[in-house]
């Protein structure tokens, strides 16, 4: 659990995590040690000068105090090594203060916080005491923004909960849902818990019983990429302490609600396009199919209809309105020539032309013919050059609902899709087995040749026999234009279980600097025991990244194409 704290005096925040991750208290039969991490320097828009950083833990048996042996504990920096950052930082023994520990930490010159470098502080060997609560802690810092640093302190509690309650794994079956379908999602922890699911702006309180087995729960239909939240909530004594683990499901073709669309690419909506706001097309439109208008349209340029067997059909054709917003219809002019063949018929009810005892005037050939449809004109029609049609709506059969734009189309105006919207492409995998994944001197790197999403996924194969080093992970780092996404796979059971999936979903933009690698915690988590597998689904044009394979699309899930477990003789992390 990553905790941000920060306080009113204060001029650092500092970002606060245990391992384990989620602390519990101990038990005769399960103890717990424990490592207390604070990071110094992350979210600072100023510089902040420090001469020295002090750590003080509670010490005690006490729901308030972390641990009873304090001469267990001892310190350790990392950072900071850099001009500017402290040209190094030392760290002292840690002595009593009361019912406080304190360690300090003082650089060798003053060091800058500008936002662009982080200070780790450890505290190890925490043998977390049996009283659930929580701890209590204080950060004191030496700081200015100018002139003589002065100290300042911040006080944090970190939730120590009963070893009763556990909670991990919080993962979807399937990485990647139908649009439409509904994903499976599934978790462990302590049965008598309370939980509460979240997505979008919604959340349910979830019950459990025979039709809905603990540990698992399945989603509304889902047509986006949605990230869920699981809540859990366990009381004991009165008090009530929580957890919190999140996790998303990607939707293979989702729908798509957008503020503004750019597409550079040819667009095809094999459904139904409505636009509700205003629709611009600065150059051609192509529709094949055809094309009903159900509100005002306004032609201000040239509407040419000269495909051969192609019919125009128009209710009512009137002039435009007058300038001024005036109602009446000035004189609707034809200035070309107006065929009707002999199979159709044109009506006039009443034709009159122009001056005090009006006449007719057509510059252009008029040809009517005696026979077949009737063509009926009730008002003035007067055409000498283009045609404006200011008709509420221009019926089409509802069979022929289909637009069709072979040119490129830019809607400058807002635009929304109430039907499917179709850009994803085939997808494409590559896998990285055991001892074979990029790190950070080895980066996989490539270059986004469309916008499209990155999913990602690492294994961790490694084990602990004794149960000491649950909590270690391995983490995949996915950096795409400047931006990191992460994601940990720790060591969760003991020796002979199999891997667990962790996943991270990342967006991509045409050109964006893409790069990939896996990190480790020290030792106690092998590098040899991690495997990554990346799935890129690009987004209009069909474009693989560098060094992957199309993957087939009924199995585009990285689950499918994992790597082959570890053997079963491998040695356990100790």
């Amino acid at each position: 659990m990553n905790e941000i704290i920060r306080s009113g005096t204060a001029l650092l925040p500092y970002a606060v995590e245990t391992f384990p991750p989620e602390l519990n208290a101990s038990t005769p039969g399960k103890p717990v040690t424990a490592t207390l991490k604070v990071v110094v320097g992350a979210g600072l828009t100023r510089s902040v000068r420090c001469d020295r950083l002090t750590v003080k833990l509670r010490i005690g048996e006490g729901a308030s105090a972390w641990t009873g042996n304090r001469t267990a504990l001892d310190s350790g920096v990392v950072g900071g090594e850099s001009p500017g950052q402290g040209d190094g930082w030392t760290k002292y023994d840690g002595y009593p203060e009361g019912d406080w520990q304190v360690f300090e930490f003082e650089p060798t010159t003053t060091a800058v916080f500008d936002g662009n470098w982080r200070l780790t502080l450890n505290v190890f060997n925490i043998e977390v005491n049996s009283a659930p609560g929580w701890a209590e802690f204080q950060v004191v810092e030496k700081t200015s923004t100018s002139g003589a640093t002065t100290d300042k302190a911040t006080n944090a509690q970190y939730q120590k909960a009963p070893s009763a309650f556990v909670f991990h794994s919080f993962h979807p079956k399937d990485l990647l849902v139908g649009n439409g379908d509904r994903a499976t999602l599934l978790w462990q922890g302590t049965q008598d818990a309370a939980y509460t699911m979240y997505w979008g702006e919604t959340h349910e309180e979830l019950k459990f019983g025979p039709d809905q087995p603990f540990g698992e729960w399945r989603s509304p239909e889902l047509h986006t990429p949605t990230g869920f939240m699981l809540q859990a909530r366990y009381t004991e004594d009165g008090k009530t302490y929580e957890r919190t683990l999140t996790t998303t499901v990607s939707v293979i073709k989702p729908d798509l609600e957008l503020r503004h669309l750019t597409v550079n690419g040819t667009l095809t909506a094999k459904g139904a396009v409505t636009a509700e706001g205003t629709l611009t097309a600065n150059s051609t439109i192509t529709a094949n199919g055809a094309l009903t208008v159900d509100g005002d349209t306004a032609l201000n340029g040239h509407v040419t209809a000269v495909g051969s067997g192609k019919i125009v059909r128009i209710r009512e054709l009137r002039g435009p309105v007058k300038s001024g917003g005036q109602t009446a219809d000035p004189a609707l002019l034809i200035k070309s020539d107006v065929t009707v063949n002999s199979a159709n018929l044109l009506s006039v009810r009443n034709m009159i032309g122009l001056g005090t005892y009006p006449t007719i005037d057509i510059e252009g050939h008029l040809k009517l013919s005696s026979s077949g449809r009737t063509t009926t004109i009730n008002g003035p029609l007067v055409a000498k050059g283009n045609v404006t049609l200011d008709q509420k709506s221009l019926h089409q059969p509802p069979q022929d609902n289909k637009l069709t734009v072979k040119s490129a189309a830019a809607m400058e105006g807002a635009t929304k899709f109430t039907g499917p919207v179709q850009g994803y492409r085939t997808s494409y995998s590559r896998n990285w087995g055991q001892n074979t994944a990029p790190t950070s001197s080895n980066k996989y790197t490539a270059t986004a040749p469309t916008d499209g999403l990155l999913y990602g996924q690492i294994l961790c194969y490694d084990n602990t026999r004794y149960n000491d080093n649950i909590g270690f992970k391995g983490s995949l780092h996915v950096t795409v234009a400047g931006r990191t996404y992460r994601c940990d796979a720790p060591i969760l059971r003991q020796s002979g279980a199999g891997a667990q999936h962790y996943t991270l979903t990342a967006p991509v933009r045409q050109g964006d600097s893409i790069a990939v690698h896996i990190t480790n915690d020290t030792t106690s988590i092998y590098y040899s025991k991690l495997a990554i597998g990346l799935v890129w689904r690009p987004f209009g044009q069909d474009s693989p990244l560098a060094g992957f394979t199309r993957t087939a699309e009924a199995e585009p899930s990285i689950v499918d194409n994992e790597p082959a477990p570890p053997d079963s003789e491998a040695t356990a992390t100790d």
